[in-house]
């Protein structure tokens, strides 16, 4: 027996009221080439299982986004390209070399420490969501932050050479 279409109305207020946020999230994570495809594949799964999730929402969409970019990563991990700081806009309120240095800092973090630090900063969740998100307790939530902010603070104390490359500080022993 097929499964009912989903509401098409319903569906699209979601997109409508979402999808910035949605792009956002996946413009923090990935370089802008693949931000479209990204974006469009989130709502393709979203649209695909609609109808079988109770109360889609945004943190339902950034769940499945979350897989997307892991998919993106794994595909960009096979075809290397440039390193862009997609995290951070460049503003008038904060010097360049602030601005480098801070984005050299957090691409010395591991996924899972950057990711909890965007949901947290960039995409201003509350903690009990990212919480649900990572599908932990909001007690060790707040131990995985505290420890993601002390190893940033490590990394933007740590000295670099310029020109230095990110990932040649990650291959150092």
């Amino acid at each position: 027996m097929k499964s009912p279409r989903p509401d098409p109305l319903a569906f699209e207020r979601l997109f409508r009221e979402h999808y910035a946020s949605v792009a956002r999230y996946v413009a923090r994570r990935l370089p802008r080439e693949s931000l479209d495809d990204v974006v469009a594949a989130t709502f393709v799964v979203a649209w695909r299982k609609f109808d079988v999730v109770e109360g889609p929402n945004l943190l339902w969409l950034y769940r499945i986004a979350g897989y997307e970019v892991a998919h993106e990563r794994r595909r960009l991990a096979r075809h290397p390209q440039r390193e862009i700081l997609g995290d951070l806009e460049l503003t008038d309120s904060h010097p360049l070399e602030e601005v480098i240095d801070l984005a050299f800092a957090f691409s010395q973090l591991s996924e899972e420490d950057a990711d909890l630090l965007r949901m947290i900063h960039w995409e201003q969740l509350e903690r009990s969501d990212v919480a649900e998100l990572l599908g932990c307790t909001v007690n060790t939530l707040n131990v995985r932050y505290h420890r993601a902010k002390e190893r940033l603070a490590t990394a933007i104390r740590q000295p670099r050479k310029v020109g230095e490359h990110p990932q040649e500080m990650k291959e150092q022993p």
